[in-house]
């Protein structure tokens, strides 16, 4: 009894380039490159709860209150923060960093865009 080689078809062979993008063989994709934290998740990192101050943000405006209302830990297992974000215009919004396995800071996004009325 022998054994005969079939090759695959053509159409196998973009179907084995495309599964292995997706990371089922091999490494996963690459994280896109952490960018630096603007000025309010830099505070965020570094207050405590119940911990307050003004600054200028430029995805938030100018003359922000900035009040970190508590932690938590996420569903992934992962440390966060959530905070209030104030501006001039009476707007409030809740802003959320978490921190990841590798030990970097990022914003969850931000569902509401410019703030709720307040």
């Amino acid at each position: 009894m022998s054994v005969s080689f079939r090759p695959l078809p053509l159409l196998s062979l973009p179907l084995v380039v495309l599964l292995h993008g997706c990371g089922l063989f091999g490494d996963a994709p690459p994280l896109p490159p952490q960018t630096p934290p603007g000025p309010v998740e830099a505070y965020m990192i570094s207050a405590n709860p119940g911990d307050s101050t003004t600054i200028d943000d430029p995805n938030f405006g100018k003359n922000v209150r900035v009040t970190l209302e508590n932690g938590f830990t996420s569903a992934k297992g992962e440390e966060c923060k959530r905070a209030s974000v104030l501006s001039g215009q009476k707007e409030a919004e809740v802003v959320v960093i978490c921190r990841n396995s590798e030990g970097e800071w990022r914003m969850a996004p931000r569902v509401w865009g410019h703030g709720i009325g307040h």
